[in-house]
């Protein structure tokens, strides 16, 4: 139905209202009444309201029990109307009667506002037909609020004039595709910011984690002294049972208020027991484990009453649909903090991994989906049937509060309800349950999913409760089928008997190797207990898995991001092991995903795949070159899904791509870019199918075109050409690319020059204004400034020099021996030593004499720290780093140096001063602007970053190159020539317009020479020009005149 053809149809309908509402046709104090025409309403917008996994309804209640529930002091029930996607909760709508005034009724909007916010919804509704409320869910709903407020209301007589506003808000596929989000991605409501209940709930629950630490402390002192390991461990399990026990009221396991029942009575004494006795009885699991050292705790009751408080009316969260994972999202964050004992007491602070990020963020449940599904394919679990699908094994290798771990169970379930409801098997009849509109599994169909097919590990223990607490509630969820809870089997004993068994608490990349190569570990418990080393293959944790199949059949998951570094004061044995350990480890600032894809790799079974949400940035950077030598060189690669918005984690900006692999080599790897915001992103996904079972939105690359050089996929076609390219060699096979000098201290050793005459240099540095200093005492320095291709390499920058070039080595020069021969020069180093020797945050350094005792004496205090590349003084290629493009230009001068922050120089090998130009030339060209664009790490305004890194693994032609020394030559005299139009053009303005035309013939010449010498054939030239330089040669050339 199009949007006229909808607006036609609510028109009807709203004149047959009135008509039928004038002619007293209408019972409006009867719910269902409204219903019927809200049903229809409903089914303008393209909603099938007996379709259950479209909308689910609520039961109508009569008055009498309405009356009830208002006794007995119920906040109301669930609205009426709940919007899915499967078995996600996208938003409600709550019918009322006409007795009930929309447009004044408090209690009816925080009902309303709590549910939509209990769930993450943008919006949520309210209507009697009459009248139709939109509310904002993005605040905390409080009941003192207004009706009115965050509210869009109509009334039915408004309905047409606002027909787009209701379509945007009703219209199925823009519900489906993110537009609520879209509509409601504010950050205030009329002044109120926006607080999401994930963060909400965590903030509240580091406050009462430290309320309860505080209060067993006090009362428990010899039972837990120093312990903060054992006292976090008893505050977490205790906040799980209590949470999970107020989870089962609202499924309607437990009696409703059962924990304030234990409140009237004493809560912490009728809670313990219940938990050792009843709730051990009724649940088992590791849950309700009877721990002795809990039992016997004591602890004032009135701790509880805050917690107490926030689990009933009048608090927001409505625990009778808060999904699964919006809990383990609550924990996610929550637990990025740890426990401390100071003097005052007990406190919280973040974790070693979370400081950089200032605390944790969880994975989005639509990014959740979507690694799993690209990692285990449907399909084949379909085909292997539900003893196949039983049979798997699926691993989240850093599993934190278990997001990935009820994904997975969430997808396995769908899968066999699928196969059992298309091809049912008598054999598996026992795990299912017949409702009476579908097929659901029941306490042994979902156990068999958990115990025989999830695996979890992690270093946090609390984050492992966390997780064996997320699976025992996906057991007990039924919040659909409440009715069918007997006939599941949550009423019988011990149901959680065994689940969360395989969450196992431990260091997925460090062993117990690691006791015999670091024995000194053993010396030191508190590093060995926060290492906890773990042993995959034995009998005490997953041999089974690997006795069965050699390994995993899937891992997934979000692996931290944390540089390895932030170990090395905390867990300096970790940190060693991993550096040691793994091939991947120890190249540079890696972070920690990198040896979780190596670790992941090796224990898949050898059909195995693994699928990782990760950052970016190992595609390019030197930490990342063994990662992607290990990926590359198996053929491991099977999709890359590259996310171009950076909103994807709430807060935080990163740069990410889900990375599949496979563990048994694969010819050809998959490539998609995602364009859409973060609000469409989930829809967009949705509809992306996997590249196995559709081939058409990606981009089908081979396997070879990928090696450990930096990836690029911004121009997917490009690396075929690169792969054709790949037999002639890379730039860095005829180069060397080197960095510049990196003075003490640029802003008091850089001079900037306002005059020049008889060597003595007039200008300032950043310290110092109206500095005199003598020429020798310095060299001509080259920075990225004002920098085009072939540009003269004149300077009025200069750098103090304290050395000297003896025969291509370099001597330092003392202190006392530099003033003498530079007293200028000496004397105004005098005066910066104060501040150079001085604290670091006022500008001070560390001195050689301060760094290297033994070897320097003061007369030495002046000289650099890092002394690279001096002693290079001959003619070179000079290149900038952060450019618009690749530029260069040649100097042959033996005086002048590059700065070391943004510029490098380039070492050839059989310099000539023809050699120079033509690889100058090489670089301004239009082939390698395009290849080098295509690794270059992107900046904004239309930057890239040209390192070493990217630079050197350019194809180039190394052969023609060395060999056709007339090529070259040719080469060298176009490059000779742009260069001296150019300083025509600089020089006189009057003949620009001359000069236009013959210059972009030079460049003409310039690239069909560079053609010539790659070899290109005329489909690649034409690749070439069709992509350009990213920025034209003449154009920019007059920007800088």
């Amino acid at each position: 139905m199009s949007i006229e053809q909808r607006r036609e149809a609510l028109t009807n309908l709203v004149n047959r209202y009135n008509q039928f509402k004038e002619e007293g046709r209408l019972d409006l104090t009867s719910e269902e009444t409204i219903r019927t025409w809200l049903n229809e309403m409903l089914g303008i917008f393209g909603w099938d309201v007996q379709d259950t996994s479209q909308i689910l309804q609520e039961k109508t209640l009569t008055q009498a029990e309405r009356d009830r529930l208002r006794e007995i002091g119920s906040t109301s029930t669930r609205p009426d109307y709940t919007f899915k996607l499967g078995k996600e909760k996208l938003t409600f709508l709550d019918a009322k009667d006409i007795t009930v005034n929309l447009n004044t009724d408090t209690s009816a909007s925080f009902q309303i506002k709590s549910y939509g916010w209990s769930i993450l919804a943008p919006c949520a509704f309210i209507s009697n037909f009459e009248q139709f409320a939109i509310y904002d869910c993005g605040y905390i709903p409080n009941r003192e609020q207004a009706a009115g407020f965050g509210r869009i209301f109509l009334t039915v007589d408004e309905y047409i004039d606002n027909f787009e506003l209701l379509d945007n808000h009703l219209f199925k596929p823009n519900i489906y595709g993110g537009r609520l989000a879209e509509l409601y991605s504010g950050n205030e409501v009329e002044g109120i910011k926006k607080v999401s209940p994930d963060f909400a709930f965590a903030n509240f629950l580091s406050g009462f984690r430290l309320s309860l630490a505080g209060n067993i402390l006090e009362n428990n002192n010899e039972v837990v002294a120093n312990d903060t390991s054992l006292l976090s461990y008893v505050v977490q399990v205790i906040i799980n049972r209590i949470l999970f026990i107020r989870v089962c009221e609202a499924r309607r396991l437990e009696e409703n208020a059962l924990l304030l029942q234990f409140k009237e009575e004493g809560f912490w004494e009728r809670f313990k027991e219940s938990s050792y006795l009843d709730f051990y009885q009724h649940y088992d699991g590791p849950l309700f484990e009877r721990i002795d050292s809990i039992h016997n705790l004591t602890i004032n009751n009135e701790i509880f009453d805050e917690l107490l408080s926030y689990l009933y009316y009048p608090s927001p969260y409505r625990f009778d649909v808060i999904p699964t994972k919006l809990l383990g999202d609550i924990y996610e964050i929550f637990l990025s903090k740890k426990l401390i004992l100071t003097e005052e007491g007990v406190s919280d602070i973040l974790k070693t991994e979370y400081i950089k990020s200032k605390g944790a963020v969880s994975t989005p449940q639509f990014l959740v989906d979507d690694i799993i599904k690209r990692t285990l394919i449907k399909q084949n679990l379909i085909d292997s049937g539900v003893e196949g699908v039983l049979s798997i094994s699926a691993l989240d290798i850093a599993c934190g509060s278990g997001v990935f771990l009820i994904g997975l169970y969430d997808y396995l379930e769908d899968i066999v309800l699928d196969i059992q409801s298309n091809s049912p098997n008598e054999a598996y009849n026992h795990l299912f349950s017949q409702t009476e509109t579908e097929l659901i599994l029941n306490l042994r169909g979902k156990q068999a999913i958990i115990k025989n097919c999830i695996y979890g590990v992690d270093i946090d223990p609390e984050a492992v409760e966390v997780a064996k607490m997320s699976l025992a509630l996906k057991v007990i969820d039924n919040e659909e089928y409440p009715e069918a809870s007997e006939q599941i089997g949550l009423f019988g004993e011990q149901i959680l008997n065994g689940i969360g068994l395989n969450v196992r608490c431990g260091n997925s990349l460090v062993d117990s190797s690691v006791l015999t190569q670091y024995p000194e570990i053993l010396d030191n418990d508190e590093e060995l207990f926060k290492t906890r080393p773990f042993d995959w293959q034995t009998d005490d944790y997953f041999r089974d898995v690997f006795d069965n199949k050699g390994g995993f059949d899937f891992i997934v998951g979000n692996p931290p991001y944390v540089e390895v570094k932030h170990f090395n004061t905390e867990l300096p044995f970790m940190h060693s092991f991993i550096k040691d350990t793994y091939t991947t480890g120890n190249n540079g600032k890696i972070d920690l995903a990198v040896p979780f894809l190596e670790r992941g790799l090796s224990i898949l079974n050898d059909n195995g795949r693994l699928g990782f949400i990760v950052q970016k940035r190992f595609f390019k950077t030197d930490y990342g070159s063994k990662i992607r030598e290990l990926i590359s060189s198996g053929s491991h690669l099977s999709t890359i899904v590259d996310f171009t918005t950076q909103s994807i984690f709430k807060g935080k900006m990163t740069y990410v791509a889900t990375l599949v692999l496979n563990k048994s080599p694969k010819e050809q790897f998959y490539y998609h870019k995602t364009e859409d915001n973060i609000e469409t992103l989930p829809a967009y996904l949705r509809e992306l199918l996997i590249a196995e079972s559709d081939e058409t939105q990606f981009y089908n690359l081979p396997s070879e075109s990928i090696t450990a050089n930096p990836w690029s996929f911004d121009d997917p076609s490009l690396l075929s050409v690169k792969l054709d390219l790949a037999g002639l060699g890379t730039f860095g096979n005829v180069v060397n690319v080197k960095v510049g000098l990196q003075a003490l201290k640029n802003e008091a050793y850089h001079i900037t020059a306002t005059n020049v005459t008889d060597g003595i240099i007039t200008g300032r540095s950043n310290w110092q204004d109206n500095i005199t200093i003598e020429e020798g005492a310095c060299r001509p320095l080259m920075c990225n400034v004002q920098f085009y291709p072939f540009r003269p390499d004149t300077t009025n920058t200069y750098v103090i020099f304290p050395y000297d070039i003896i025969d291509g080595e370099k001597r330092e020069i003392s202190y006392p021996e530099f003033c003498e021969r530079y007293p200028l020069a000496g004397a105004y180093l005098d005066g910066q030593r104060e501040r150079l020797e001085g604290p670091v945050a006022n500008g001070g350094v560390q001195t050689m004499p301060i760094r290297n005792p033994q070897r320097y004496t003061e007369d030495f205090w002046h000289i650099y720290t890092r002394a690279n590349n001096i002693e290079h003084i001959y003619p070179k290629v000079l290149v900038p780093m952060t450019t618009m493009d690749t530029f260069a230009t040649v100097t042959l001068s033996d005086k002048i140096y590059c700065d070391n922050a943004n510029m490098f120089f380039i070492q050839i090998d059989e310099v000539s001063e023809d050699r120079l130009f033509a690889v100058s030339g090489i670089i301004n060209s239009v082939v390698f602007s395009v290849l080098g664009r295509s690794i270059a790490n992107p900046q904004s305004n239309g930057y890239f970053k040209f390192n070493k890194q990217f630079l050197e693994p350019i194809p180039f032609p190394v052969e023609n190159f060395n060999n056709s020394p007339e090529l070259v030559g040719q080469l060298a005299t176009v490059s000779r020539d742009i260069k001296n139009r150019q300083d025509q053009y600089r020089t006189n303005p009057n003949n620009r317009n001359t000069l236009i035309p013959v210059l972009r013939q030079l460049w003409n010449q310039l690239d069909n020479l560079v053609y010539s010498l790659y070899d290109l054939n005329e489909d690649q030239i034409a690749f070439f020009n069709e992509r350009g330089r990213n920025i034209d040669r003449v154009t920019f050339l007059n920007n800088w005149m």
